[in-house]
């Protein structure tokens, strides 16, 4: 077993000569009393042992590295010196024992390593044997593969190059790669010859995929790990393995050979839930949209859809979208079955070669309505169909989009609206009743709000693909594309014209809370206080700190409409000119917040309600969080063996606390291929969607959703999900927006685009999870990037 008494040095001077695999490049271990006294013999010994090599100087303090406590990165490394340089060399001894002195540790019993450097680097990062926070059995790999640096992950230097491989412990016999079926082979080597499981080592690989050790320690959070924790995580993967083995079959009354399952497409369960969400948001989730709601919208626009499956399926809890239920929900009603197949199976296929593409899946991928382009749009589906099958793919196009387009029928926006100003005039129950009218206000929010959200989201997305196409052919340029979707009012304009009014004294806090106290940043979490419940959310005087928006409505110049007019006829859609598809852009764009509006208010007093019964039983808004919906619904309908309600509820919650344990605990990609995928997890680094062409540099504010607001004016604002309960920040003059979670198309990126907000959203978690880490960031959306400064 590795000794707590060890440093660095000593630990990779007891594995020298022990290990075949890995390469301990050669080193020195230097007292630090012996530069002390006589740095010009040192400096002597190190140029006879080493003769012309580059050097690494790094550190080996007593108190650095222990199974109780960690102080990497505390400590200074100096890279690449040249042995033959004394001065160089000298002034890198100096530094790292400088940065012993800086924590107070005398020199006196130190050392300092001397180690000879890797040359022609292909890989180099960090390896854990076990993932650091929870002790799931799985090996992390941070990697760098572009930079030829040894340095970059550890320093954080270089956030784009730094990658993230999951490789489960008990899999690693379905590693593709050959350099990390390399890597793991002398990994575990090396935890056989110290006899431990539970390492931190920095490695490197060269171009002969050569592995070299660089330096070890013991992982130093174990005393915070559940023990029982790595064989319910292994007995789960087992459970995922064979369920997306079926689940990648083709299907009865679907189209597809075979599917993608991913946490961002179509409905995004990982931006609105999260991607471990707890029990009773993920089924109020399933409940409410993706169950039936999401195919009964779409049909009603005349989509094909796909029979008595639900879209979103979960995977240890962890929410994904079946794509090949997407892509056959994105078909024309009418379209016939063979064709429906090609198109199915061709954007799968595209998806698996880009998974990058998994948040943009409506616009890059699939092809879900008539453009303006749609020419090009067939281009890209290469030889997938013949020119009989292209031509009446385009017609069924068009019978789709025109009546939409129109306004006629059940799936227009004037029919979806009705349907939301019932959901809207409706009384909602107290939260005081308790479980009292639960059933009948989850049937009013299906059928007047997330049925009807369904289709007004659905022609957003038509609405905004209409627009590229028009950017795309140079109708409207970014400027005037910009100025369209800053120009139409939407309810977050309101809010924030209200928070104006409210900071200045002309509206009351309570009449405030009347029109918003529902909205909370998490829509389906309990835990998430809602406006009504945070004192703090108040704005701030004086209102300079407040953004004001004064719109401007939109219309088309003359040449603008000639080209529209034009491009609508050899299109085919008749019964709507230039003005009318103007008023359509419009109208879809704030019929869908809108909507999303009105029903996250019945989910807010759904989820008060909840909170109310929970608490007449003696169960915390924690407890309650972990009771699935269909249990609470159960409880509602009847008596159980002489239980009480009381028992059932806590007895769920405790049963699912434990499960969410799991499902946090493992690792899954967000775009998931085949069954390999469940035990071998790349973390994609995910293309952000960059909102307006600003670029800002400012100081940044991290937003736990489940926290009191910060000050947030003058900073780049980092939040995992766009929701629309965050829309209170726009309020505090933010200098730009960050998300994890979103798309092209998401809440957030229609707000920063009506507000001229530059924003990066849908970082994807790797990249967020880096960039929270800055201070200070730079934003630069007109060229598409996003950096630490």
């Amino acid at each position: 077993m590795m000794s707590n008494a060890r440093t660095k040095g000593k630990a990779l001077d007891g594995v020298r000569g022990r290990l075949e695999q890995f390469v301990v490049p050669e080193f020195v271990l230097l007292p630090c009393e012996d530069w002390t006294v006589k740095p010009g013999r040192v400096l002597d010994g190190i140029q006879r042992r080493f003769g012309e090599k580059r050097l690494a100087v790094r550190s080996s303090a007593s108190d650095e590295d222990n199974e109780g406590a960690s102080r990497a990165g505390e400590y200074d490394s100096v890279l690449d010196v040249g042995a033959s340089d004394r001065e160089a060399l000298g002034i890198a001894i100096e530094t790292v024992m400088a940065s012993y002195s800086r924590r107070g540790i005398p020199s006196t019993g130190e050392e300092v390593i001397v180690q000879e450097m890797v040359a022609d680097v292909s890989v180099s990062g960090v390896i854990f044997t076990h993932e650091l926070n929870t002790g799931a059995p799985y090996y992390v790999l941070n990697y760098d593969d572009s930079s030829g640096l040894t340095n970059t992950v550890t320093s954080g230097a270089s956030p784009y190059a730094n990658r993230t491989l999951y490789v489960h412990r008990g899999s690693t016999t379905e590693l593709r790669s050959e350099r990390f079926q390399t890597l793991i082979a002398a990994v575990a080597e090396l935890e056989n010859v110290v006899g431990s499981e539970f390492l931190d080592i920095e490695f490197a690989l060269d171009q002969r995929l050569q592995p070299y050790l660089l330096q070890f320690r013991a992982i130093t959070t174990r005393a915070h790990w559940n023990p029982g924790l790595a064989s319910r995580i292994d007995a789960e993967l087992q459970g995922i393995k064979h369920f997306v083995r079926d689940r990648f079959r083709a299907p009865q009354g679907s189209f597809g050979s075979t599917t993608v399952l991913g946490q961002m497409p179509d409905w995004n369960p990982a931006e609105i839930i999260g991607r471990a969400p707890r029990a009773l948001s993920l089924s109020l989730y399933r409940k409410l949209i993706t169950d039936d709601a999401w195919r009964v919208g779409r049909e009603t626009m005349g989509y094909a859809v796909p029979t008595g499956q639900p879209l979103m399926v979960s995977l240890g809890g962890q929410p994904f979208v079946d794509t090949r239920l997407s892509f056959h929900s994105y078909l024309p009603a009418n379209l016939s079955p063979a064709i429906a197949h090609k198109l199915v199976d061709t954007w799968v296929a595209r998806l698996c070669e880009s998974p990058e593409l998994h948040d943009k899946i409506e616009f890059d991928v699939a092809i879900t309505s008539l453009t303006f382009d749609i020419d090009a749009q067939m281009d890209a589906l290469a030889d997938c169909l013949d020119t009989a099958e292209r031509e009446a793919f385009r017609e069924a196009l068009r019978d789709l989009t025109e009546p939409l387009l129109n306004g006629s029928g059940e799936g227009s926006i004037t029919a979806a609206l009705a349907q939301i100003e019932r959901l809207s005039s409706l009384e909602l129950p107290d939260a005081s009743t308790g479980l009292a009218g639960l059933n009948h206000l989850i049937e009013d929010c299906i059928r007047h709000g997330t049925i009807p959200f369904a289709i007004l989201a659905r022609h957003g997305f038509i609405a905004h693909g209409l627009l590229l196409s028009l950017s795309r052919l140079g109708v409207i340029d970014d400027a005037r594309l910009a100025q369209l979707q800053g120009g139409v009012r939407t309810v977050a304009g309101e809010l924030l014209e209200h928070m104006h009014a409210l900071a200045l004294g002309d509206l009351s806090r309570a009449d405030f809370m009347l029109l918003y106290g529902h909205l909370r940043p998490g829509t389906y979490d309990i835990l998430s206080p809602r406006y009504d419940q945070v004192e703090s959310l108040s704005p701030p005087s004086p209102t300079e700190s407040l953004t004001y928006v004064a719109y401007k409505p939109f219309k088309f110049n003359g040449g603008e409409r000639r080209a529209i007019d034009l491009l609508l006829a050899e299109a085919h859609l008749n019964g709507i000119d230039s003005e009318g598809l103007s008023d359509y852009f419009s109208a879809a764009i704030a019929g869908r917040e809108y909507a999303k509006f009105v029903f996250t208010r019945a989910v807010s007093a759904m989820l008060e309600s909840i909170a109310e019964f929970g608490r007449l039983q003696g169960l915390s808004r924690e407890q309650v969080s972990h009771v699935p919906l269909e249990v609470i619904l159960d409880i509602g309908s009847g008596s159980f063996g002489g239980r009480s309600i009381a028992e059932r509820l806590r007895q769920a919650s405790e049963e699912n606390a434990e499960r969410h344990e799991v499902t946090t605990a493992i690792r899954l990609p967000q775009v998931l291929f085949d069954e390999a995928g469940v035990h071998i997890v790349p973390f994609q680094v995910s293309l952000p969607n960059f909102i307006t062409g600003l670029k800002v540099i400012a100081d940044t504010a991290y937003l736990d959703p489940r926290q009191p607001a910060s000050q947030l004016a003058g900073r780049i604002v980092l939040i995992e999900n766009a929701d629309p309960g965050y829309d209170w920040i726009f309020a505090q003059s933010i200098a730009g927006l960050v998300t994890k979670y979103g798309g092209a198309n998401s809440h957030m990126a229609i707000r920063c685009a009506e507000f001229g907000i530059p924003a990066a959203i849908g970082c994807g978690e790797q990249r967020f999870n880096a960039l929270q880490k800055a201070s200070r960031l730079s934003l630069d959306c007109s060229v598409g990037l996003i950096t630490a400064v």
